[in-house]
């Protein structure tokens, strides 16, 4: 490419990108029949390579030729796939200029809104100063790409040189020049670019010129002639359509002739008629700004939520991203602080988490969300928002989409287990513990043993509860175990079990739990714990029923002979008679 830049400038030939560029000035034939002579001589082009550069020249010079049609067309993806055809030929330096020439060209107008190839990018630089066109290149390249203020400079250069161009490519370029003038205010240029409208009757019909109109109308404060074409191009299904339906609601607002709900309304349709460019995200930014300016963060994440979806690459986003965790936060500490009622912190979540569930942080708030009606006691509401959370981090995790530790996966399943539980879904509960917990942590092991065994126990599988173990039970545990020894008649180990509660617990053994060791040693004929019990715990005899439980335990004869087994059997059966009525009797009445 150096060599090819310094025979240009020494020879100073720039007729090259004049003939690839101009408009014929015998006229053009027919489309067609052109393409069709063109593609002949391709035909017979082929396979006769030269050893040199790498195809024959006349497969080069039809190529070329047929991305000059195409571009006297303004077909550019179509040309740009015939240059395409050159990229394994060593091409001579006038072929070379031709094939640049044509990529820069045809660049510009690409719908597809791909970047300029190196080689065409470079036509527009320093090196190619001295080229007679390169200002008008770099107007129409400014303007395309939407740098109106960069183009300020060069529209007079641009509007004086543009009529040697193909009528089809000075169509294309039109309207983007014409913008550019409106938005720098040089009205002279603008009057004269609106004019070469009229030499291109799709265009003077279509909603670019309509809109653009608006645009000067409404840079005029001429607010009824800017709604008129407005409404004129809106009615077209292009993006100056898009954009003059936007333009609409932009005066609205500014002009007091739309309610923020009205407007909100009408952009929320536009997001669902158009979509995929940077246009359609900035809709998407101004029904946020909405939400907000209208006090309605919930929508506002909504609508942040579907940019997120929508684009999830853009620079943009990442400012999004970080509005939206900004957002998220003050309503989960409002809904989770009790500042916000119940109903509306329910609809907001179930609104927010469709949109958010894989963003990062979202579980922690999530979570908050299950806490605060766990702790109202809508445990099956907290339950599934548990079940949730964990579903998404581990599918988060499957996908590679954040780092998610075991042991964070086994805390969300307890919980859910735990909300079941006290939520009298023992069966659900249960079926969420059958599985193990992966992480292997002993401290998560031992609550899920222990969540377990009181399940068991409420279910009445009291030979399950026996079945688990934890190497160091808390009281909780081993009250729950002793409960299940009693029920199954095993009084000795009943009694050793409750022992151990009652040496962590002491005088705070609770009532329940020494009535049912004092019973499980009177049937286990330990009659000194039995009247250790009564001395330790005095207030057993202050209610009625004790009487009958306590009668002849305390006889000091107890203490120095053995119980007849019948008086035994006797006194032990009324004790458990006993224990089932002072079952309805709740404790500390005494």
């Amino acid at each position: 490419m150096a060599r090819v830049t310094q025979a240009m400038q020494s020879s100073a030939d720039w007729s090259i990108p004049a003939q690839m560029l101009y408009q014929p000035r015998t006229g053009m034939a027919p489309f067609l029949d052109e393409r069709r002579a063109l593609m002949e001589t391709l035909s017979a082009s082929l396979g006769k390579a030269s050893a040199q550069w790498g195809m024959s020249a006349a497969t080069s010079d039809a190529l070329l030729g047929l991305s000059r049609l195409y571009y006297r067309h303004a077909l550019a993806p179509e040309g740009l796939s015939y240059l395409k055809g050159l990229d394994e030929a060593t091409l001579s330096e006038t072929h070379v200029m031709r094939r640049d020439t044509m990529e820069l060209a045809l660049g510009l107008i690409d719908p597809r809104g791909l970047p300029l190839t190196d080689r065409a990018q470079m036509m527009l630089g320093p090196d190619y100063a001295e080229w007679p066109d390169q200002a008008l290149f770099k107007g129409i390249a400014a303007t395309q790409g939407g740098r109106f203020r960069e183009a300020s400079a060069l529209l007079p250069v641009v509007r004086d040189r543009m009529n040697r161009l193909p009528a089809a490519y000075q169509a294309a370029v039109l309207p983007g020049l014409l913008e550019a003038a409106i938005v720098t205010e040089q009205w002279r240029v603008a009057r004269d670019l609106a004019l070469k409208f009229r030499d291109h009757a799709d265009l003077t019909e279509g909603s670019a010129f309509r809109y653009l109109l608006g645009r000067a109308a409404e840079a005029g404060e001429d607010i009824l002639s800017a709604f008129d074409s407005y409404v004129l191009a809106s009615e077209h299904h292009d993006l100056f359509g898009h954009r003059a339906r936007t333009a609409i609601v932009s005066l609205g607002l500014r002009n007091d002739l739309l309610t923020v709900p009205e407007a909100r309304n009408l952009l929320e349709r536009e997001t669902n008629i158009w979509r995929g460019d940077d246009y359609a995200l900035a809709v998407l930014n101004d029904l946020a700004s909405l939400d907000q300016a209208d006090g309605d963060p919930v929508a506002a994440l909504v609508t942040f939520g579907a940019i997120i979806d929508r684009y999830p690459d853009r620079p943009a986003t990442t400012l999004v991203r970080q509005k939206s965790r900004a957002l998220i936060a003050e309503i989960y500490d409002d809904g989770a602080t009790g500042k916000m009622p119940l109903s509306e912190f329910l609809r907001a979540h179930r609104r927010i988490a469709p949109d958010f569930r894989f963003e990062v942080g979202f579980d922690a708030q999530a979570e908050r969300f299950a806490n605060r009606f766990l702790s109202v006691g809508s445990t099956l509401v907290a339950a599934q928002e548990f079940e949730a959370v964990h579903d998404y981090l581990a599918v988060a995790r499957d996908l590679g989409l954040a780092e998610v530790d075991d042991e964070r996966l086994d805390e969300l399943r307890l919980k859910q287990a735990r909300s079941l539980t006290m939520g009298g879904q023992f069966d659900g509960a249960l079926a969420v513990l059958r599985e193990p917990m992966v992480s292997g942590a002993s401290e998560l092991q031992d609550e899920r043993s222990e969540l377990l065994a009181r399940l068991y126990a409420e279910t009445g599988q009291s030979a399950a509860v026996l079945e688990t173990s934890i190497a160091n039970p808390k009281v909780s545990f081993l009250t729950i175990k002793a409960g299940a020894y009693f029920d199954r008649d095993d009084w000795a180990n009943a009694q050793a079990t409750y022992e151990q509660v009652w040496d962590q617990m002491g005088q705070e053994l609770p009532f329940e739990d020494a009535i049912q060791l004092l019973l499980s040693a009177y049937r286990n004929n330990d009659l000194a714990t039995t009247t250790t019990l009564t001395k330790a715990f005095p207030e057993l005899t202050g209610i009625p029923q004790w009487s009958e439980i306590a009668e002849g335990l305390v006889d000091p004869a107890a203490a120095l002979w053995p119980l007849r087994s019948d008086t035994a059997t006797l006194r032990m059966n009324s004790a458990a008679r006993a224990l089932e009525n002072i079952e309805t009797v709740a404790p500390g009445t005494n």
